[in-house]
Protein backbone atom coordinates (compact mmCIF):
# COMPACT_ATOMS: atom_id res chain seq x y z
CA UNK A 1 0.00 0.00 0.00
CA UNK A 2 1.25 3.48 -0.88
CA UNK A 3 1.27 5.94 2.02
CA UNK A 4 3.33 8.74 3.48
CA UNK A 5 5.35 6.34 5.64
CA UNK A 6 7.68 5.72 2.69
CA UNK A 7 8.79 9.36 2.85
CA UNK A 8 8.60 9.84 6.62
CA UNK A 9 12.41 9.94 6.89
CA UNK A 10 12.14 13.42 5.36
CA UNK A 11 9.61 14.77 7.85
CA UNK A 12 12.26 16.86 9.59
CA UNK A 13 12.99 18.77 6.36
CA UNK A 14 10.97 21.96 6.52
CA UNK A 15 9.64 24.08 3.68
CA UNK A 16 10.51 27.72 2.99
CA UNK A 17 7.96 29.92 4.75
CA UNK A 18 8.83 32.72 2.33
CA UNK A 19 7.56 30.45 -0.44
CA UNK A 20 4.31 30.02 1.46
CA UNK A 21 3.98 33.80 1.67
CA UNK A 22 4.75 34.00 -2.04
CA UNK A 23 2.01 31.47 -2.80
CA UNK A 24 -0.50 33.51 -0.81
CA UNK A 25 0.66 36.64 -2.63
CA UNK A 26 0.10 34.96 -5.99
CA UNK A 27 -3.47 34.08 -5.01
CA UNK A 28 -4.12 37.71 -4.10
CA UNK A 29 -2.60 38.84 -7.39
CA UNK A 30 -4.88 36.43 -9.24
CA UNK A 31 -7.79 38.20 -7.52
CA UNK A 32 -6.59 41.54 -8.87
CA UNK A 33 -4.64 42.80 -5.82
CA UNK A 34 -1.47 44.78 -6.38
CA UNK A 35 1.37 43.07 -4.48
CA UNK A 36 4.83 44.45 -3.72
CA UNK A 37 7.29 41.59 -3.38
CA UNK A 38 9.95 42.12 -0.72
CA UNK A 39 10.04 38.48 0.41
CA UNK A 40 12.73 37.19 -1.97
CA UNK A 41 16.36 38.01 -2.53
CA UNK A 42 16.02 38.25 -6.29
CA UNK A 43 17.45 41.31 -8.06
CA UNK A 44 14.87 43.24 -10.05
CA UNK A 45 17.46 44.07 -12.72
CA UNK A 46 17.90 42.25 -16.01
CA UNK A 47 21.03 40.10 -16.31
CA UNK A 48 23.99 41.71 -18.06
CA UNK A 49 23.20 41.94 -21.80
CA UNK A 50 26.35 39.95 -22.59
CA UNK A 51 24.74 36.88 -21.01
CA UNK A 52 21.79 36.66 -23.40
CA UNK A 53 23.94 37.56 -26.39
CA UNK A 54 26.37 34.77 -25.55
CA UNK A 55 23.61 32.18 -25.16
CA UNK A 56 22.01 33.11 -28.48
CA UNK A 57 25.32 32.81 -30.29
CA UNK A 58 26.19 29.56 -28.56
CA UNK A 59 22.88 27.84 -29.33
CA UNK A 60 22.90 29.02 -32.93
CA UNK A 61 26.45 27.91 -33.70
CA UNK A 62 27.00 24.72 -31.72
CA UNK A 63 24.99 21.97 -30.00
CA UNK A 64 24.86 21.98 -26.22
CA UNK A 65 27.03 19.09 -25.06
CA UNK A 66 28.52 17.79 -21.85
CA UNK A 67 31.54 19.71 -20.63
CA UNK A 68 34.34 18.75 -18.27
CA UNK A 69 32.64 17.91 -14.97
CA UNK A 70 34.52 20.77 -13.27
CA UNK A 71 33.38 23.20 -15.95
CA UNK A 72 34.73 24.76 -19.13
CA UNK A 73 38.39 25.57 -18.61
CA UNK A 74 38.05 29.16 -19.86
CA UNK A 75 35.30 29.81 -17.30
CA UNK A 76 37.43 28.39 -14.52
CA UNK A 77 40.36 30.55 -15.64
CA UNK A 78 38.14 33.64 -15.54
CA UNK A 79 36.96 32.71 -12.06
CA UNK A 80 40.57 32.55 -10.87
CA UNK A 81 41.12 36.01 -12.37
CA UNK A 82 38.06 37.32 -10.52
CA UNK A 83 39.34 36.01 -7.19
CA UNK A 84 42.76 37.49 -7.85
CA UNK A 85 41.56 40.92 -8.99
CA UNK A 86 38.57 41.35 -6.66
CA UNK A 87 39.73 39.61 -3.48
CA UNK A 88 43.50 39.30 -3.81
CA UNK A 89 43.33 35.49 -3.63
CA UNK A 90 45.48 33.30 -5.87
CA UNK A 91 43.87 30.02 -6.94
CA UNK A 92 44.32 27.58 -9.81
CA UNK A 93 41.67 26.51 -12.34
CA UNK A 94 42.04 22.94 -11.03
CA UNK A 95 40.58 24.15 -7.71
CA UNK A 96 37.32 25.32 -9.32
CA UNK A 97 34.19 23.24 -9.91
CA UNK A 98 31.25 24.79 -11.77
CA UNK A 99 27.68 23.52 -11.35
CA UNK A 100 24.01 24.40 -11.95
CA UNK A 101 23.66 26.87 -9.10
CA UNK A 102 25.33 27.11 -5.70
CA UNK A 103 22.71 25.09 -3.77
CA UNK A 104 23.99 21.75 -5.06
CA UNK A 105 27.52 22.88 -4.30
CA UNK A 106 26.56 23.54 -0.68
CA UNK A 107 25.31 19.95 -0.49
CA UNK A 108 28.52 18.66 -2.10
CA UNK A 109 30.59 20.69 0.36
CA UNK A 110 28.86 19.17 3.36
CA UNK A 111 29.19 15.69 1.87
CA UNK A 112 32.90 16.29 1.30
CA UNK A 113 33.74 17.42 4.81
CA UNK A 114 31.12 15.91 7.13
CA UNK A 115 30.98 12.16 7.51
CA UNK A 116 27.53 10.86 8.54
CA UNK A 117 27.00 11.43 12.26
CA UNK A 118 29.49 14.29 12.55
CA UNK A 119 28.59 17.90 13.30
CA UNK A 120 28.58 21.10 11.27
CA UNK A 121 28.43 24.40 13.16
CA UNK A 122 26.37 27.18 11.60
CA UNK A 123 24.90 30.48 12.71
CA UNK A 124 21.38 31.16 13.92
CA UNK A 125 19.99 33.04 12.06
CA UNK A 126 21.24 31.82 8.68
CA UNK A 127 19.90 31.03 5.22
CA UNK A 128 16.87 28.76 5.41
CA UNK A 129 18.29 25.74 3.58
CA UNK A 130 21.53 25.35 5.56
CA UNK A 131 20.13 23.25 8.40
CA UNK A 132 18.14 21.04 6.04
CA UNK A 133 21.10 20.52 3.71
CA UNK A 134 23.27 19.38 6.61
CA UNK A 135 20.59 16.94 7.75
CA UNK A 136 20.07 15.56 4.23
CA UNK A 137 23.81 14.93 4.04
CA UNK A 138 23.61 12.82 7.21
CA UNK A 139 25.37 15.28 9.52
CA UNK A 140 24.04 17.17 12.54
CA UNK A 141 23.60 20.96 12.51
CA UNK A 142 24.93 22.71 15.61
CA UNK A 143 23.65 26.27 15.98
CA UNK A 144 25.48 29.26 17.40
CA UNK A 145 23.22 32.21 18.11
CA UNK A 146 24.00 35.62 16.67
CA UNK A 147 22.87 38.57 18.78
CA UNK A 148 21.47 41.85 17.51
CA UNK A 149 23.18 43.57 20.46
CA UNK A 150 26.51 42.42 19.00
CA UNK A 151 25.57 43.56 15.51
CA UNK A 152 24.89 39.95 14.49
CA UNK A 153 28.65 39.39 14.40
CA UNK A 154 29.96 35.89 15.02
CA UNK A 155 31.04 35.51 18.66
CA UNK A 156 34.17 33.35 18.67
CA UNK A 157 34.01 32.63 22.40
CA UNK A 158 30.53 31.17 22.00
CA UNK A 159 31.61 29.28 18.89
CA UNK A 160 34.50 27.60 20.73
CA UNK A 161 32.03 26.21 23.25
CA UNK A 162 30.21 24.44 20.41
CA UNK A 163 33.30 22.62 19.14
CA UNK A 164 33.50 18.92 19.99
CA UNK A 165 35.40 15.90 18.75
CA UNK A 166 32.57 15.45 16.23
CA UNK A 167 32.93 18.90 14.67
CA UNK A 168 33.78 18.44 11.00
CA UNK A 169 33.17 21.91 9.54
CA UNK A 170 31.91 25.43 10.21
CA UNK A 171 29.48 27.01 7.72
CA UNK A 172 29.46 30.80 7.35
CA UNK A 173 27.79 33.31 5.05
CA UNK A 174 29.24 36.83 4.80
CA UNK A 175 27.67 39.16 3.77
CA UNK A 176 24.83 37.37 5.43
CA UNK A 177 21.33 36.37 4.54
CA UNK A 178 19.12 37.37 6.41
CA UNK A 179 20.95 40.08 8.36
CA UNK A 180 23.00 41.82 5.65
CA UNK A 181 25.95 41.83 8.06
CA UNK A 182 29.55 41.48 6.89
CA UNK A 183 31.69 39.59 9.42
CA UNK A 184 34.65 41.75 10.40
CA UNK A 185 38.23 40.69 9.57
CA UNK A 186 39.09 40.05 13.22
CA UNK A 187 36.32 37.46 13.39
CA UNK A 188 37.56 35.85 10.19
CA UNK A 189 41.14 35.69 11.46
CA UNK A 190 39.97 34.10 14.69
CA UNK A 191 37.84 31.61 12.80
CA UNK A 192 40.76 30.65 10.58
CA UNK A 193 42.92 30.13 13.67
CA UNK A 194 40.64 27.38 14.95
CA UNK A 195 42.02 24.99 12.33
CA UNK A 196 38.58 23.59 11.45
CA UNK A 197 37.53 23.43 7.78
CA UNK A 198 35.22 26.27 6.82
CA UNK A 199 32.49 26.25 4.19
CA UNK A 200 32.19 29.89 3.15
CA UNK A 201 29.06 30.85 1.22
CA UNK A 202 30.25 33.93 -0.66
CA UNK A 203 27.27 34.46 -2.95
CA UNK A 204 26.93 38.07 -1.68
CA UNK A 205 30.66 38.79 -1.41
CA UNK A 206 30.60 41.46 -4.13
CA UNK A 207 27.66 43.24 -2.48
CA UNK A 208 29.71 44.73 0.37
CA UNK A 209 29.02 48.46 0.46
CA UNK A 210 31.28 50.03 3.07
CA UNK A 211 34.39 47.86 2.80
CA UNK A 212 36.18 46.19 -0.09
CA UNK A 213 34.77 42.72 -0.82
CA UNK A 214 36.84 39.78 0.40
CA UNK A 215 36.83 35.99 0.46
CA UNK A 216 37.46 33.77 3.47
CA UNK A 217 40.24 32.27 1.33
CA UNK A 218 42.18 35.43 2.23
CA UNK A 219 42.38 34.08 5.77
CA UNK A 220 42.62 30.31 5.29
CA UNK A 221 43.03 27.77 2.50
CA UNK A 222 41.39 25.15 4.75
CA UNK A 223 38.21 26.27 3.04
CA UNK A 224 35.54 25.49 0.51
CA UNK A 225 34.35 28.79 -0.96
CA UNK A 226 30.98 28.77 -2.72
CA UNK A 227 30.00 31.54 -5.13
CA UNK A 228 27.75 32.08 -8.13
CA UNK A 229 26.07 34.39 -10.59
CA UNK A 230 22.64 34.80 -8.95
CA UNK A 231 23.01 37.96 -6.88
CA UNK A 232 25.72 40.40 -8.03
CA UNK A 233 25.18 39.34 -11.64
CA UNK A 234 21.34 39.22 -11.38
CA UNK A 235 21.23 35.74 -12.96
CA UNK A 236 19.10 33.80 -10.47
CA UNK A 237 17.26 31.63 -12.99
CA UNK A 238 20.36 30.83 -15.00
CA UNK A 239 21.53 28.49 -12.22
CA UNK A 240 25.28 28.96 -12.46
CA UNK A 241 27.50 28.57 -9.42
CA UNK A 242 31.01 27.45 -8.54
CA UNK A 243 33.03 26.15 -5.63
CA UNK A 244 36.72 26.47 -4.83
CA UNK A 245 38.46 23.75 -2.82
CA UNK A 246 42.02 22.74 -1.99
CA UNK A 247 43.49 20.59 -4.76
CA UNK A 248 43.55 17.65 -2.33
CA UNK A 249 39.74 17.64 -2.08
CA UNK A 250 38.86 18.20 -5.73
CA UNK A 251 39.09 14.58 -6.90
CA UNK A 252 36.36 13.59 -4.43
CA UNK A 253 34.28 16.68 -5.30
CA UNK A 254 34.51 15.93 -9.02
CA UNK A 255 33.45 12.30 -8.51
CA UNK A 256 30.42 13.41 -6.53
CA UNK A 257 29.54 15.95 -9.20
CA UNK A 258 29.88 13.39 -11.99
CA UNK A 259 27.37 11.14 -10.25
CA UNK A 260 24.87 13.86 -9.38
CA UNK A 261 25.10 16.34 -12.26
CA UNK A 262 27.73 15.29 -14.87
CA UNK A 263 28.29 18.94 -15.82
CA UNK A 264 26.68 22.35 -15.81
CA UNK A 265 24.88 23.51 -18.96
CA UNK A 266 27.36 24.36 -21.70
CA UNK A 267 25.63 27.50 -23.00
CA UNK A 268 25.07 28.90 -19.50
CA UNK A 269 28.77 28.43 -18.76
CA UNK A 270 29.55 30.33 -21.95
CA UNK A 271 27.32 33.14 -20.66
CA UNK A 272 29.33 33.09 -17.43
CA UNK A 273 32.54 33.61 -19.41
CA UNK A 274 31.04 36.55 -21.29
CA UNK A 275 29.75 38.17 -18.10
CA UNK A 276 33.03 37.82 -16.22
CA UNK A 277 34.94 39.30 -19.14
CA UNK A 278 32.63 42.16 -20.10
CA UNK A 279 30.04 43.07 -17.44
CA UNK A 280 31.91 44.69 -14.55
CA UNK A 281 30.59 48.19 -15.25
CA UNK A 282 26.99 46.97 -15.58
CA UNK A 283 27.18 44.99 -12.33
CA UNK A 284 28.79 47.85 -10.44
CA UNK A 285 25.93 50.11 -11.52
CA UNK A 286 23.47 47.60 -10.03
CA UNK A 287 25.51 47.51 -6.84
CA UNK A 288 25.44 51.32 -6.66
CA UNK A 289 21.64 51.24 -6.88
CA UNK A 290 21.38 48.54 -4.20
CA UNK A 291 23.45 50.71 -1.88
CA UNK A 292 21.16 53.70 -2.54
CA UNK A 293 18.20 51.53 -1.59
CA UNK A 294 19.99 50.27 1.53
CA UNK A 295 20.63 53.81 2.74
CA UNK A 296 17.05 54.79 1.99
CA UNK A 297 15.62 51.80 3.88
CA UNK A 298 17.78 52.50 6.94
CA UNK A 299 16.84 56.19 6.97
CA UNK A 300 13.15 55.57 6.30
CA UNK A 301 12.84 52.91 8.98
CA UNK A 302 14.47 55.30 11.45
CA UNK A 303 12.00 58.07 10.48
CA UNK A 304 9.14 55.63 11.07
CA UNK A 305 10.43 54.73 14.54
CA UNK A 306 11.48 51.28 13.36
CA UNK A 307 15.20 51.31 14.11
CA UNK A 308 16.94 48.03 13.33
CA UNK A 309 19.39 48.27 16.23
CA UNK A 310 22.31 47.29 13.98
CA UNK A 311 23.76 48.34 10.61
CA UNK A 312 23.63 45.95 7.65
CA UNK A 313 26.43 46.72 5.18
CA UNK A 314 26.05 43.96 2.60
CA UNK A 315 23.68 41.78 0.54
CA UNK A 316 20.19 43.32 0.17
CA UNK A 317 18.35 42.47 3.38
CA UNK A 318 17.42 43.96 6.73
CA UNK A 319 16.21 41.91 9.70
CA UNK A 320 13.71 43.81 11.83
CA UNK A 321 12.48 42.82 15.30
CA UNK A 322 8.79 43.60 15.54
CA UNK A 323 7.02 44.72 18.70
CA UNK A 324 4.32 42.11 19.32
CA UNK A 325 6.28 39.02 20.34
CA UNK A 326 3.04 37.08 20.91
CA UNK A 327 2.59 36.79 17.15
CA UNK A 328 4.54 34.25 15.14
CA UNK A 329 6.54 35.80 12.34
CA UNK A 330 4.65 33.73 9.77
CA UNK A 331 1.23 34.86 11.00
CA UNK A 332 2.42 38.45 11.14
CA UNK A 333 3.69 38.29 7.55
CA UNK A 334 0.35 36.85 6.44
CA UNK A 335 -1.47 39.69 8.20
CA UNK A 336 0.83 42.31 6.64
CA UNK A 337 0.28 40.78 3.20
CA UNK A 338 -3.50 40.68 3.53
CA UNK A 339 -3.79 44.23 4.89
CA UNK A 340 -1.15 46.02 2.82
CA UNK A 341 -0.35 43.89 -0.21
CA UNK A 342 3.31 43.82 0.83
CA UNK A 343 5.02 40.42 0.92
CA UNK A 344 7.89 40.03 3.41
CA UNK A 345 9.70 36.97 4.76
CA UNK A 346 9.05 35.47 8.22
CA UNK A 347 12.10 35.45 10.45
CA UNK A 348 11.42 31.85 11.46
CA UNK A 349 12.57 30.83 8.00
CA UNK A 350 16.10 31.61 9.12
CA UNK A 351 16.20 29.75 12.43
CA UNK A 352 14.73 29.90 15.92
CA UNK A 353 16.98 32.87 16.65
CA UNK A 354 15.12 34.91 14.02
CA UNK A 355 11.61 34.19 15.29
CA UNK A 356 10.19 37.54 16.35
CA UNK A 357 11.80 39.19 13.33
CA UNK A 358 10.81 39.78 9.72
CA UNK A 359 13.21 40.06 6.78
CA UNK A 360 12.75 42.81 4.22
CA UNK A 361 14.54 42.53 0.88
CA UNK A 362 15.40 45.74 -0.94
CA UNK A 363 15.98 43.92 -4.23
CA UNK A 364 13.08 45.85 -5.69
CA UNK A 365 12.65 49.32 -7.18
CA UNK A 366 13.00 52.41 -5.01
CA UNK A 367 9.41 53.35 -5.88
CA UNK A 368 8.08 50.01 -4.63
CA UNK A 369 10.23 50.09 -1.50
CA UNK A 370 9.00 53.58 -0.60
CA UNK A 371 5.39 52.56 -1.13
CA UNK A 372 5.78 49.30 0.81
CA UNK A 373 7.42 50.83 3.88
CA UNK A 374 4.76 53.54 4.07
CA UNK A 375 1.96 50.97 3.83
CA UNK A 376 3.51 48.77 6.50
CA UNK A 377 4.07 51.69 8.87
CA UNK A 378 0.47 52.90 8.51
CA UNK A 379 -0.87 49.55 9.79
CA UNK A 380 1.14 49.75 13.03
CA UNK A 381 1.66 45.99 12.79
CA UNK A 382 5.45 46.20 13.08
Amino acid sequence: MINSYQTSHLDSIGSFLAMDIFSLAQKLEAQGREIIHLEFGEPDFSPPPEAAKSVRECIETQPARYTHTQGIEQLRINITKKYSENYGVQIEPQQVLVSNGSSLLLFLSVLLLAKPGTEVILTDPSFACYENTIRIAGAKPILIKLHKEEGFQLNLDELRKKITSKTSAILINSPSNPTGVVFNPEVMKGLAGLGIPVISDEIYADLSYEESPYSFLSFSDNTIAIHGFSKYYAMTGWRLGFMITPIEWMSSAARLHQNLMISANDFVQQAGIAVLQNSTSYCESMKFEFNKRRKYVLNRLSELGMNLGYTPTGAFYVLYKYRDSSKSSFNLCKEVLEKTGVAIAPGRDFGLGAEGYIRISYANSMENIEKALTKIAETGLL
